[in-house]
């Protein structure tokens, strides 16, 4: 049990450190499509317990210091 949960850990980290696995590589939406405020908001909601229930573990493994640079990263230039 211990090693499912340290894979699920460590693939919730994977996909914070690069959110194109899904988005822009069509599974879901284009995050270069919303600005960097609309993907903070999102990514504060999921961390909440609202929304998507992948998105919300994946969120849930995001430091609050790095949502914003994540959504800078990612966001609408």
């Amino acid at each position: 049990m211990k090693k499912l949960l340290a894979v699920v850990c460590l693939g919730a980290f994977a996909f914070a450190a690069n959110c194109t696995m899904c988005h822009n590589g069509g599974m879901a939406g284009k995050l270069n499509t919303l600005t960097p405020a609309q993907i903070e908001a999102k990514l504060k909601d999921f961390k909440a317990g609202k929304g998507n229930p992948m998105m919300v573990n994946i969120a849930k493994g995001i430091a609050d210091s790095n949502i914003a640079k994540l959504a800078k990263e990612y966001g609408k230039k």
